[in-house]
């Protein structure tokens, strides 16, 4: 019998400061967010464990690779232009290095503003 696929998903807070040099409005001054970090894992149920990934190891990774480097900096430091669509791939390009079953990542840079980005590449 085949194993469901189901997609998990877990949340996560950082805050940092960033400006955006190429903006033509006020985002060109340095300002904070208090960024909300969604990583969706995508998997075969396994039928020992019931689960797609531990919830646990998943927190371990992304504290390790992603909140540990990014909570209360400046973005500047990192990044050239940190615009949320550039932080949001570096943040799946992390997460693809520890090996986990990446489905996306959606970084929201506010509450009615947010970047969703599933590992895809624009042709040319």
């Amino acid at each position: 019998m085949p194993r469901p696929l189901v997609t998990v998903a877990r949340r996560f807070h950082f805050d940092a400061a960033h400006h955006l040099p190429r903006h033509p409005g006020r985002c060109r001054h340095v300002h904070g967010h208090g960024y909300e970090l969604e990583v969706h894992w995508r998997g075969p149920v396994d039928p020992e464990s019931g689960m797609v990934v531990d919830f646990a190891d998943l927190e371990r990774e992304v504290d390790e690779r992603v909140l540990k480097a990014l909570d209360h900096t400046d973005l500047n430091d990192r990044f050239e232009n940190p615009t949320a669509e550039n932080v949001a791939v570096w943040i799946w390009d992390r997460l693809v290095e520890a090996g986990l079953p990446i489905h996306e990542v959606r970084l929201h840079e506010t509450p009615t503003c947010l970047v969703v980005y599933r590992g895809e590449h624009a042709p040319g």
